[in-house]
């Protein structure tokens, strides 16, 4: 027993040099799951941050498409008003069809025009029988 009696001296220093490893690796366990806890941590934040990110381009597609759709609608009125008044405009009087009417207004128009009473034409034939009878004699 004379080898056993310098073993518990040096299981002593082998056991407490694997226990001082072992704390050591405990320790650097505990460091990695730590590590490995923040990179999880922080991976699941830049999850939430895309899935968050995604939703907002997705609402503003349909905003944007929304407005597509309006703009769309807005420019099939237009359209339609265009042909519209692209009908009224092959309706309406012309330039020289105008003049024309202008020129009748213009004839017929009491103010430029000057028009004479019955009584004045009754004289003038008067007038001109007289002339007439005169002449005659």
């Amino acid at each position: 027993m004379a080898v056993f009696d310098k073993k518990p001296a040096n299981v002593q220093a082998v056991v407490a040099e694997l226990i001082r490893r072992l704390n050591d690796d405990s320790k650097r366990l505990r460091l990695v799951e730590q590590k490995i806890l923040s990179f999880e941590s922080t991976i699941s934040n830049f999850d939430q941050a895309a899935v968050e990110q995604f939703k907002q381009a997705k609402n503003n597609s349909d905003k944007l498409n929304a407005k597509i759709d309006e703009l769309a609608n807005s420019i099939a009125k237009l359209e339609d008003e265009i042909r519209k008044l692209s009908k009224m405009a092959e309706r309406a009087a012309t330039k020289t069809e105008l003049r024309e009417i202008q020129g009748f207004i213009d004839l017929i128009n009491p103010i430029k025009s000057n028009f004479i009473t019955i009584q004045e034409v009754r004289k003038m034939i008067e007038d001109l029988k007289a002339e007439l009878d005169a002449q005659k004699v």
